[in-house]
């Protein structure tokens, strides 16, 4: 297998010829793994880690952990390790972690599409074209029923394989990982120092900061059931929408036409046309939120832990977010595909949350954020800070309608005003 064209290629999701040519016959997620890591590490086998490279990522961790431990609001699981490892191995972890929302989101792509595929099949206008015309919409039909898990395990490992090629460490996207060993990869970071023009052992700090301070957010349990639960049911709300289906395929009456629709459905747009479901205008405003308050939460507070250790922490900064907003299609697809639209605009939004928070309330206002589940923000509260502190007792503001006003225990002495 090729890693230069993978299965699947640019946009994997319903390659049908890389399918029917032989991969449904294999164990869907072992050859997703296999596709993933050969895509991860170019095509080849890759070195062992430089046991000095090693030391050093360890060295700097301890570094690293000790200061977040300090944070505001943050205190890291017991057990955390870091671990540095290769491409392929930080892709065949990653799979595994991402893999129960590929899941998800397949089997509500099996169940809908099976119920849907008698929509495919076009009015019985010409009698001459019924036959072809019911062949063709039953294939579909028995075809996406039957190669759904193939389908859906071959999206994943390819776009995985192509984030592994570029991933600094495990929260390059912000999804709760199961286990408490933080992974890096030493080689794509030595890689974007040299690209970047900061020295390496600057960068490896400032990652291992930033990756330690995701892990110690996304590690609160109420913070990690929450957007567990929003990921899970942003990919269980897709749904075939039978009227466009009908539109742009009820037509198909000649089987030669199926290259045409492997090309169309290679489109991402077309499929997210196809797949979306009202669910997920509710679930979306929520997920956009909780996932701009992360953000916007780790990237403060890197940024001042940062100040005093790493002298090129403004560089790294301003590139390392520069990669949210520069993504490549393939990548920027699975994370829609997981529902998450990292963009500029998101990033603002929880830059401006959290500069509310502290501008109001400070460092104790910034220890609440993840305090209590009943403290986490609203998406109207996310746009509007002052509200958020206002419910929770600490915005003392005297422009916020009286939510900062103290009340006197003794109020005897008002009958004299």
């Amino acid at each position: 297998m090729s890693s230069s064209n993978p299965p699947g290629g640019e946009f994997p999701f319903f390659d049908l010829n890389s399918l029917l040519g032989g991969l449904s016959g294999a164990d869907p997620w072992k050859a997703a793994a296999e596709m993933a890591t050969s895509i991860a590490s170019g095509g080849g086998a890759e070195p062992n880690l430089d046991p000095m490279d090693r030391i050093k990522i360890e060295e700097l961790a301890r570094v690293a952990e000790l200061h977040v431990n300090q944070a505001a609001g943050l205190a890291l699981p017991p057990g955390t390790k870091v671990a540095p490892v290769t491409r392929s191995v930080w892709t065949r972890h990653s799979l595994d972690a991402y893999r129960p929302f590929f899941e998800r989101f397949g089997e509500a792509l099996s169940a809908g599409l099976a119920a849907e595929s008698q929509s495919l099949m076009p009015a019985e206008d010409d009698p001459a074209e019924v036959d072809i015309a019911n062949l063709t919409a039953q294939m579909m039909g028995q075809m996406f029923t039957a190669l759904g898990p193939m389908l859906v395990s071959t999206s994943a490992g390819s776009m995985l394989g192509h984030l592994g090629q570029r991933a600094l460490g495990q929260y390059d996207l912000p999804i709760p990982r199961p286990s408490d060993e933080v992974l890096v990869i030493p080689t794509t970071i030595d890689a974007s120092a040299a690209a970047w023009d900061v020295p390496a052992d600057e960068l490896r700090l400032w990652v291992l900061i930033h990756e330690l301070t995701a892990h110690a957010v996304l590690s609160i349990p109420h913070v990690k059931s929450r957007l567990e639960s929003l990921l899970l049911d942003f990919a269980s709300a897709f749904r075939p929408n039978s009227d466009l289906i009908n539109e742009r395929f009820g037509s198909i009456t000649d089987l030669n036409q199926i290259q045409e629709l492997s090309n169309t459905l290679s489109d991402p747009d077309v499929i997210f046309s196809l797949l979306r479901s009202p669910a997920h205008d509710l679930l979306v405003p929520q997920l956009d939120a909780l996932v701009a308050a992360v953000l916007g939460f780790v990237d403060h507070t890197v940024t001042e832990l940062s100040r005093g250790l790493v002298l090129s922490h403004e560089t790294i900064r301003e590139r390392f977010r520069q990669r949210w907003v520069d993504v490549a299609p393939a990548d920027r697809f699975m994370e829609r595909l997981l529902g998450l639209e990292i963009d500029q605009a998101t990033l603002t939004r929880g830059d401006d949350f959290v500069a509310g928070i502290v501008e109001r309330a400070g460092a104790d206002g910034l220890a609440r954020l993840w305090g209590d589940e009943l403290d986490m923000p609203t998406a109207a509260e996310v746009d509007a800070p002052g509200l958020w502190l206002a419910r929770i007792g600490l915005d003392s503001d005297p422009d916020a309608g009286g939510a900062g006003l103290e009340v006197p225990d003794d109020l005897s002495g008002l009958d004299d005003l």
